[in-house]
């Protein structure tokens, strides 16, 4: 299996699947397809340019756990698409985000078509993650295309370590009007940069967001930054438009729509306010009975301890959440995701094998 998982994954890293190659993320999708064409179920979508492909074993697109992973990378240096393997690492583009779990679930897949088992089980790969996944699981989802009991996504944490809260997120952007006159003179203008400022201020002190350093240690709390600002079009004249986006993090209970009216509230009348992308906060139940069995075979295949713990970002597990479909988050063992150097470890892909393996085991039981 080991050979097998390397194999692939090399298979992987060699499309160029980034955004602006429609060509690579449509190979990727054909990979995928190719190599699962013979499950019982196995269907793909396209939408605007992005796939997603779909297998179950079941013969339904409705199933009781649904592993989930992106086949789309951010671009690199063309020398990070030619894998290369020293000792125990594999380095390459998406090595570990996420083109190294995507292997490990291709190998169960096909593993599974071999068998013949007709478990109660799905496999969605997508192609655009690392851009929003609005054509990918969000399509998917949204169109109830597949629907699931719950969510395995192999996309974020530390060392196996169980992913079971997620923050929200609320991005959007705020534009202000003022007056312009010359910079010499402001009293006769109204500048529309310190309007959009002053917004972001009155956010910031509207007690929805603790103030750094907080003093919590894990910082489990909403958060605000403001990512951007633009306005004006010379140093020696008052500006009369500007813009800013903020990017807001949330968490449970608060809603997408509850945050949303709770942000609006301080954007005045004369300003424009408009959504840019949001997604809602994940909390998975320690007790829920997948979250155990997966806690289960985390630790028999390690021999050691896992921990619940929470992600500050948000990942494709969002949307599920948006559909009341609980999740878990685990990663292999790897680093610099996006950089140079990208890598994951051979040996914790084996082991990431096993696990999911012996999971679809407990659940078929």
């Amino acid at each position: 299996m080991r050979d097998n998982i390397k194999n692939t994954l090399f298979d992987l890293i060699r499309i160029k699947s980034v955004e602006n190659n429609p060509q690579g993320l449509m190979e990727v999708a054909e990979y995928v397809w190719n190599r699962l064409k013979h499950a019982p179920l196995i269907k793909k979508w396209e939408r605007n340019g992005k796939y997603s492909v779909y297998a179950s074993f079941n013969g339904s697109t409705t199933t009781k756990i649904v592993f989930v992973g992106h086949l789309d990378v951010v671009d690199a240096e063309p020398e990070q698409f030619e894998p290369k393997i020293d000792g125990d690492r594999i380095y390459g583009r998406g090595a570990l985000d996420m083109k190294g779990p995507c292997a490990v679930m291709i190998e169960l897949a096909e593993k599974l078509i071999k068998s013949g088992n007709k478990l109660d089980v799905g496999f969605l790969f997508t192609t655009d993650e690392e851009v929003g996944s609005e054509n990918g699981v969000a399509y998917v989802l949204k169109e109830n295309f597949i629907s699931a009991e719950f969510a395995v996504i192999p996309d974020g944490g530390v060392n196996f370590n169980l992913v079971v809260a997620g923050k929200g997120v609320l991005h959007f952007k705020v534009k202000c009007y003022g007056k312009a006159t010359h910079g010499s003179r402001v009293w006769e203008g109204d500048n529309a940069i310190e309007k959009c400022i002053k917004v972001f201020y009155d956010l910031k002190k509207s007690g929805l967001f603790p103030e750094e350093p907080c003093g919590i240690e894990d910082h489990w709390h909403n958060t605000i930054n403001l990512g951007r600002l633009t306005g004006g079009d010379s140093v020696n004249r008052v500006p009369d438009h500007a813009e800013m986006y903020i990017d807001t993090r949330f968490i449970a209970p608060l809603t997408v729509k509850e945050f949303t009216e709770k942000i609006k509230s301080y954007i005045p009348e004369d300003a424009e306010f408009e959504v840019i992308s949001y997604g809602e906060p994940v909390e998975t139940p320690p007790d829920n009975p997948y979250l155990l069995k997966m806690k289960e075979s985390v630790e028999e295949v390690l021999k050691r301890e896992v921990k619940y713990v929470k992600e500050h970002g948000a990942t494709d597990a969002r949307f599920f959440a948006e559909k009341g479909i609980n999740s878990v988050i685990l990663y292999p063992i790897g680093g610099n995701i996006h950089g140079k150097g990208e890598w994951v470890s051979l040996s914790s892909l084996e082991n990431l094998f096993l696990i999911f393996e012996k999971f679809v085991e407990k659940t078929a039981e």
